[in-house]
This record gives structure tokens, sequence and C-alpha cells, in this order.
């Protein structure tokens, strides 16, 4: 779990200093699947964290075409600060990772979290936010019918030269 979280702060860090943008991407990519994890592990049900996931892919999937069709040419530079960054981080991380903290009231926390956990996810569906969540789910559905609709009506993407 620590380590998870060092790592999520280490790709943090080394978004700052990106510069390609399909390298921010896989960055991003990367603090996704660690986010998920570590979401995982902290709640009672794997349901929110997969979901969670599968928003994220879709979204970065979109956000890898826009940026594969704008900066198809560009090239990566290799950054010597970076790597050396990356290096301090990494030996500073495995120095924390020796050291003992005292996590008993992360635990307590978490257990406290999970047992609490159903009632938060039954709260969403119940009767006064759960028309809400439903009408949201027929929005979405909705505005995906239409936009889908105009692409089929005039034959080209949405944004087009």
């Amino acid at each position: 779990m620590k380590m998870l979280m060092l790592m999520l702060l280490l790709l943090s860090i080394n978004f700052m200093f990106m510069k390609h943008p399909l390298s921010m991407g896989f960055i991003l990519l990367m603090q996704t699947i660690l986010s998920s994890l570590t979401c995982s592990l902290n709640l009672s049900s794997y349901f929110t964290s997969y979901i969670l996931f599968l928003i994220f892919i879709g979204g970065m999937l979109i956000l890898f075409m826009y940026m594969s069709s704008i900066a198809s040419n560009e090239k990566f530079f290799f950054s010597m600060k970076l790597m050396l960054l990356n290096m301090l981080i990494v030996i500073i991380m495995m120095m924390l990772n020796n050291m003992d903290f005292n996590s008993q009231n992360m635990i307590m926390l978490i257990n406290y979290y999970n047992e609490h956990y159903n009632y938060f996810m039954n709260k969403l569906y119940t009767f006064p936010s759960g028309n809400i969540t439903l009408m949201m789910i027929i929005y979405l559905l909705f505005t995906l019918i239409i936009v889908s609709n105009i692409i089929k009506l005039k034959n080209l993407p949405l944004r087009s030269n």
C-alpha cells in the first residue's frame, strides 16, 4: 500500500516535467492503474475500482486519439535531469520503505470505512438520489444516440478539417 502511494507520488512528479503529450498520456495511464489498485485495496468491493478504471481508460483512449493526430511526428527527448530526479526519489522511497511507521490508525480507518461502505453505496440508489442517478444515465444514453445519429447523417467525424 505504501509503495503504491509512493509510486503515485513519483508519477505525479514526473508528469510535471513531461513535454510530449503521448508520454503524459502514458503517465496518466499508469496513474489510473495504480489509483484503481489503491482503491480496490482500500474498499471491500472491487466494483468501484473496476468501474473507475473503465471510465478512465475510455477517456484515455479519446485523449490518445486526439493527441496522436496532433503530435504524430514529434520526437521524444531524453532528459538527464528527470532521470537523476527519478533515481533520487527511488532511493528515498527505498530508505523510507525500511522505516517502520505506525500504521495501526490507518488500518482502523480502513476497517471503519469498509463497514460503512455498503451504506454509502445504497444511498446512491435509494429514493431521493436514485432518481437523479437514473436521469443522468438516461441523459447520457440520449446524448450518445443523438451524437451517433449526427455522425451517421453527415458520414464524417464531428471534428473535420
